[in-house]
């Protein structure tokens, strides 16, 4: 780990990877990175999904972040060839947030088709999702077995994100709630204070 300490006593990590998908709440993308880089940590390399990649632009998700954004499975750049596994190491955690229930239900069933969800399942790092849905969606059946999968498989799954409901104009009032969430920042800490603290999959060790 390569984490450090902030002057109130709390970690700070050195770099952290932030892995987001096509939410709605993706949009406002360049201002979570400032927030997490005021924060949190001191350095944040950014996957997009495609569908993340529509919600909001990737060069102001650069501008914000200083790093190069990273989509398809095949991009490359800044000394990066193979980013599913390249990006995943030398990160002190991996933020994936938003997290929609599709790339819940990939990760949980070790689909890897995607860049996201390739580097999750090839990253030796904390892994921590922070699942944003429509309540109908993220209450069904199937997606909580996959969340619970998750669970059991190491992953640290937080609490569904509370906001606005774009689909049916619901809890507007919580537009003008402020990022960043306290309770992610806690949970992101404490991995970092002690990795032991969840977030690392349960991988069965190689057979000789």
């Amino acid at each position: 780990m390569m984490q450090g300490d902030r002057k109130d006593g709390r970690k700070r990590a050195r770099r952290i990877l932030l892995c987001a998908s096509g939410g709605f709440i993706v949009y406002s993308l360049p201002r979570i990175i400032l927030h997490l880089l005021h924060h949190f940590a001191d350095d944040v390399q950014v996957v997009l999904s495609r569908a993340a990649a529509k919600l909001v632009s990737p060069h102001a998700v650069e501008v914000a972040s200083r790093n190069r954004v990273f989509i398809e499975m095949d991009d490359t750049g800044d000394g990066v060839f193979v980013p599913h596994i390249e990006l995943g190491r030398n990160v002190d955690l991996v933020l994936v947030f938003p997290a929609t229930v599709n790339i819940l239900s990939k990760v949980a069933n070790g689909i890897t088709d995607e860049l996201i969800t390739a580097l999750i399942i090839a990253t030796e790092a904390p892994v921590l999702f922070m699942p944003e849905s429509n309540p109908a969606m993220i209450h069904h059946p199937a997606v909580q077995r996959n969340i619970e999968r998750l669970r059991a498989d190491g992953y640290l799954v937080l609490p569904q994100i509370a906001g606005p409901e774009v689909a049916t104009r619901e809890d507007m009032e919580r537009l003008g709630d402020n990022f960043p969430i306290p309770s992610l920042l806690l949970q992101m800490s404490a991995v970092l204070a002690d990795p032991k603290s969840g977030g690392m999959a349960r991988r069965n060790p190689a057979k000789s």
